[in-house]
């Protein structure tokens, strides 16, 4: 009877301890490095974004919201950021592939080829661009106490992206 009592105190302690480490966000598939990866993922792929002309940028950028979901993909933890980041990659695909620029050779961005967009679908591709970003960080911002404090450098790096089709 002591033996089960003292292995029922032992279980509730490992709980508790479990407990706080769940709500500093340990434990639970979170890590530092993981969101790290993400950033730099993320913004070493703007980075070449933002220096091709203008009319590369969506599909560039949906290559980027792309690989940084796809480098997070294998964290459960991350599930909603990666969601977050796909949605934003599917929309922007979808833009792209419906208003390319038949007229223009792709260009080399990011060890990937580019498709430009049309000239006069430029603000619509700047006007997507901006309400999807808006929206991702959003999701980003808005989880636990956990995912707020992993998903916010995240968030922080797309949300200084959202001007990038100027």
């Amino acid at each position: 009877m002591r033996a089960a009592i003292l292995g029922i105190v032992g279980a509730i302690g490992l709980a508790a301890s479990g407990a706080a480490l769940a709500e500093q966000g340990e434990d639970l598939g979170f890590s530092d490095a993981q969101t790290a990866r993400a950033v730099e993922t993320f913004n070493s792929g703007a980075d070449g974004c933002e220096a091709a002309p203008v009319e590369y940028r969506a599909d560039c950028f949906q290559q980027v919201f792309g690989q940084t979901a796809r480098g997070i993909a294998k964290a459960s933890a991350y599930w909603e950021a990666e969601v977050a980041l796909t949605r934003v990659k599917r929309n922007l695909y979808t833009f792209v592939r419906s208003n390319t620029d038949s007229g223009a050779s792709r260009l080399k961005v990011n060890g990937a080829r580019a498709k430009a967009v049309t000239q006069a679908a430029i603000p619509q591709a700047r006007a997507l661009f901006q309400a999807s970003v808006d929206q991702a960080v959003g999701v980003l911002q808005n989880g636990s106490a956990a995912e707020k404090r992993f998903f916010q450098p995240i968030a922080e790096a797309v949300a200084a992206r959202r001007d990038a089709l100027n």
